[in-house]
């Protein structure tokens, strides 16, 4: 029997939220976009782009995704020329990887296709409700971060 508490409503809206936004992310036609990524090349060349350079270990952690997964997916970006890897100066026997000239072009076009979205998604909300929903949203993943081991600091400033 669910709970009728607002926690309860909370959980279940969040967890909504989750699987509708993959399906909306798994609908976009990408790749129409001349040069448009597919969601796992665009979540690792956003937190790159944004708070990188990272070495792969790191990144894996940040992203929750096995270690071989991201250097598959490190290598398609790396191959494509929108990363690159250079040597770690603290570490000389680690890499680190980070974002390219095109790869800044290439994330550019793809976080604009994404905030167009959000845009027209939001479209009939006042300034008033998008100011306050992306407070309380933050708030929210600020409480999570919180509660993970070796959390993060905060990533206010990932444009997704």
């Amino acid at each position: 029997m669910y709970e009728d508490s607002e926690h309860a409503a909370i959980g279940r809206q969040v967890g909504r939220f989750i699987r509708l936004s993959e399906r909306l992310f798994a609908t976009l036609k990408w790749n129409e976009a001349g040069r448009g990524l597919e969601r796992p090349a665009y979540v690792l060349l956003n937190r790159i782009a944004v708070d990188g350079p990272f070495r792969l270990s790191a990144l894996a952690a940040d992203v929750a995704l096995d270690l071989s997964t991201v250097s598959r997916q490190v290598a398609a970006l790396e191959s494509a020329g929108l990363i690159g890897r250079y040597q770690d100066p603290h570490d000389r026997r680690a890499s680190l990887v980070e974002v390219t000239e095109l790869g800044r072009e290439v994330f550019a076009e793809n976080r604009a296709r994404w905030l167009a979205i959000w845009e027209d998604l939001l479209s009939d909300w006042t300034p008033h409700q998008r100011a306050e929903f992306a407070e309380l949203f933050t708030r929210l993943n600020e409480s999570i971060a919180e509660r993970l081991p070796h959390a993060a600091p905060s990533t206010e400033k990932d444009p997704r």
